[in-house]
């Protein structure tokens, strides 16, 4: 986000915000601090660990046979330290900006918004199958925290990108949801051929992210901006509103 006065300022001003966002900090501590427990005990792929993920990870078999809790626990998971180190670094970047934007309960329901949104997503729209990975990590959260900053910031100038907010959540929700839908696994007519394009130039690898994830987290981001936008009740309204019922009812007798 771009901000008057000088760059050193607002790096300082920055830093300040950050250090002052107990909310991302705790989220941060437990993406962390779960990876590291895994990590610990062998990584995702030794036991216990691997029961930890088939039981957490979010699949549509294991959602439909009695797991709904996969739609929301996934988001804890990571496959990697770099995948939970990423994630964390943006909760603390965007989370930190919402927590002084909005409120650091505002912070808190957009990540579970966005990791539920995702997980909704997923299910519709990514490939299923007996051969499709479990999805883990908190990247719809992730995208809940910036699509709600943009819906809530729609004016303001996204840095390092010379755009609006309103522009670039428009343009993340566009591109995830094209890349969710022409993925040649989910074998949509017409859209597949253009995803076995991408796979015919070495761009295969773009359907191993979970754009159906990205796209319900960040839908759900936006929705709980709108929301967060809504005409408020104020004293004035709730007073025209018995105006009007009092009206009705002297008309009646």
């Amino acid at each position: 986000m771009t901000s008057t006065g000088t760059p050193f300022s607002n790096v300082g001003r920055n830093l300040r915000q950050i250090g002052s966002s107990p909310v991302s900090w705790a989220w941060v501590a437990v993406i962390l601090g779960i990876q590291a427990l895994v990590m610990a005990v062998g990584g995702p792929d030794r036991q216990p660990a691997w029961g930890w993920f088939q039981m957490l990870g979010l699949s549509r078999e294991g959602f439909f046979s009695g797991k709904i809790w996969q739609v929301f626990s996934y988001g804890f998971l990571h496959g990697s330290g770099w995948h939970a180190g990423v994630n964390a670094l943006f909760v603390l970047l965007i989370g930190s900006r919402i927590e002084h934007v909005a409120a650091r309960a505002a912070m808190s329901k957009a990540v579970i918004f966005g990791v539920i949104g995702g997980g909704i997503g997923h299910l519709v729209l990514a490939p299923g199958g007996s051969g499709a990975p479990l999805l883990v990590g908190l990247s719809g959260g992730c995208l809940g925290l910036l699509l709600l900053l943009t819906t809530l910031s729609p004016q303001s100038r996204m840095m390092p990108l010379p755009v609006s907010g309103r522009s670039l959540g428009l343009g993340i929700l566009s591109a995830e949801l094209m890349l969710a839908l022409i993925d040649p696994g989910l074998g949509l007519p017409g859209f597949s051929k253009l995803g076995e394009i991408f796979v015919r130039h070495g761009l295969g690898a773009w359907f191993q992210i979970g754009h159906a994830c990205h796209f319900g987290g960040g839908l759900a981001g936006w929705i709980f901006g709108r929301w967060l936008l809504r005409p408020r009740i104020t004293l004035g309204r709730l007073r025209r509103d018995r105006e009007r019922r009092e009206a009705r009812e002297s008309r009646r007798m």
